[in-house]
């Protein structure tokens, strides 16, 4: 994990693969801005030559993938899965390519360049296009793992609807996993497009291996939109469903409040006709009281019965 407010100059070459942090800019490094305050970005923009505005669009949450040249400088906006604790389930994140150099502006903290700046994927810093599509990839591949995680999770619920009462946790749980994958579509579709400028040729230079990759990459993200398409379509299909149990479940109460406030109305009327201060029917009976009982018991019998035919019950 990378320091708040941190920038590291990375560099490596085909005879020292190892990587190394260097304190010198040289031609070759990589350059990682993590949380870059304003000061941060005006000494990159100073020292490199690079356009300022466009290094403030990285640190905006909403920032779109997009590609941009500017005298010669290619900036490359993409967004990342990062949905643990996050209002957005996407962090932007910027690719600078120049003749020298390649830059990463990310607005947080986050482990999606971890594999790289610790080492553990086989790359040179000098070769700036084939470490810029590693980076590509890592973002497809932290959609794919947090899709895997959506699945599992969209079966549990599933499973769990068929056997429980639907409550308000997990109607939520569906509504918010819902918003993260609309957050994933949004921005899986425009990178979609931001593969097909690069295979162009019109903003780098590229080898067959490397137009390979990226086409890989880019039908990965194509795959990766149907997945969250088909997701989304379930978890519509579930909502639906828990809003027609919970609207039957409430029907069902309500059938039953009724039929209850009907069966305490037989009491109710019987025995305030016989309670009245008048002469009534039976009034000198001895078996008055439990001649009136049994009336409201077969009536309320009756009634049930009735009920229970018609399937008010």
């Amino acid at each position: 994990m990378y320091n708040e407010g941190m920038t590291t100059m990375y560099y490596s070459r085909a005879r020292e693969r190892a990587l190394q942090a260097i304190h010198e800019p040289r031609a070759g490094m990589w350059v990682v801005s993590v949380t870059p305050g304003t000061q941060e970005l005006d000494k990159l923009a100073a020292d490199y030559a690079l356009d300022r505005d466009r290094l403030e669009d990285a640190i905006d949450i909403y920032e779109a993938p997009r590609v941009e040249v500017d005298e010669g400088v290619v900036y490359i906006y993409t967004r990342y899965c990062h949905p643990e604790g996050r209002e957005i389930a996407t962090e932007p994140l910027l690719l600078v390519y120049t003749p020298d150099y390649l830059f990463t502006v990310m607005r947080i903290q986050s482990d999606i360049l971890d594999r790289l700046t610790r080492d553990q994927l086989e790359y040179v810093t000098t070769q700036k296009t084939k470490l810029l599509i590693h980076i590509l990839n890592e973002i497809n591949m932290s959609y794919e793992r947090q899709l895997t995680k959506a699945s599992r999770r969209i079966l549990q619920m599933r499973a769990h609807m068929r056997s429980v009462t639907v409550n308000t946790r997990e109607f939520i749980g569906i509504i918010e996993l819902e918003e993260d994958l609309n957050e994933f579509l949004s921005a899986l579709q425009p990178q979609a497009l931001l593969f097909s400028s690069l295979l162009s040729g019109r903003y780098l230079r590229l080898y067959e291996d490397d137009r390979d990759i990226i086409e890989d990459i880019e039908r990965g993200t194509s795959e990766l939109i149907t997945q969250v398409q088909g997701r989304l379509r379930t978890l519509v299909n579930m909502r639906q469903a828990y809003d027609a149990i919970a609207t039957t479940n409430l029907n069902n109460t309500f059938k039953r409040l009724t039929s209850i406030a009907i069966f305490l109305t037989i009491p109710t009327i019987i025995g305030g006709l016989w309670g009245m201060n008048m002469a009534l029917p039976f009034m000198h009976w001895h078996y008055a009281f439990a001649g009136i009982i049994a009336l409201i018991g077969v009536l309320e019998l009756a009634t049930i019965w009735f009920f229970h035919r018609k399937d008010w019950l």
